[in-house]
């Protein structure tokens, strides 16, 4: 279970925190603000209102082939194109690099930009990852990882389609495509050599025919 502590601007008489993979609410949270995700029990609790999440678990203690197996076709070929490009695959120790990425990435999409205390609140449980081209990073994922489950869930997920509308489009948004592929894989692997063996893509909407973006 991770607990994120969450400073509020106006008072500090109540105290904010995001709670994950707990195995059950506490009665007592739901007179706090009190947010818990992923939660294992899914039956009524007094005080709190439910909200279901639908997500997909990947069993990454295993080696890469049968991981890659798991895969759509069409995932498996991108991915091993993306690994013939000369990609490159790195961690991101920089909060802000992250912010900065991520908030040209939501403005391009309409999307609400990322508050920087709450990112930095998050820091300490988090990894983010890169799938860079020469210098230039075209995706990045972010993960909480919860050491004792041995979870690590995508919490968010950024790509650089900005300089994507030219001539060459459309071979670029491929590019960032098959980068995203990749680093989906590689994230499955980095998380393994970590010692975990549950890579979590964070949800899906439900009944719907997207179930993840990596094709599994």
């Amino acid at each position: 279970m991770i607990t994120i502590p969450l400073a509020l601007r106006r008072t500090k008489a109540v105290s904010a925190e995001h709670i994950w993979f707990a195995a059950k609410p506490k009665p007592g949270d739901a007179l706090k603000l009190t947010y818990y995700y992923h939660c294992k029990f899914t039956g009524p609790v007094n005080g709190f209102e439910r909200h279901a999440k639908f997500t997909k678990l990947v069993n990454v203690d295993r080696p890469d082939e049968a991981i890659q197996k798991d895969f759509r076709k069409n995932t498996q070929y991108e991915v091993r194109r993306a690994q013939k490009e000369g990609l490159a695959f790195s961690l991101v120790d920089n909060p802000d690099v992250f912010l900065q990425f991520y908030n040209g990435f939501a403005a391009t999409k309409d999307m609400e930009a990322m508050d920087a205390k709450i990112l930095r609140a998050y820091w300490p449980h988090l990894a983010v990852t890169q799938m860079t081209n020469a210098a230039e990073v075209l995706v990045m994922h972010c993960y909480i990882l919860d050491k004792g489950l041995g979870r690590g869930t995508l919490w968010h997920s950024a790509s650089q389609f900005r300089g994507a509308d030219g001539e060459d489009a459309q071979q670029r948004r491929n590019l960032i495509g098959r980068a995203n592929r990749l680093l989906h894989f590689r994230d499955m692997t980095w998380l393994r050599e970590q010692g975990f063996k549950t890579y979590d893509f964070g949800g899906y909407a439900a009944n719907t025919a997207e179930v993840v973006g990596i094709g599994l």
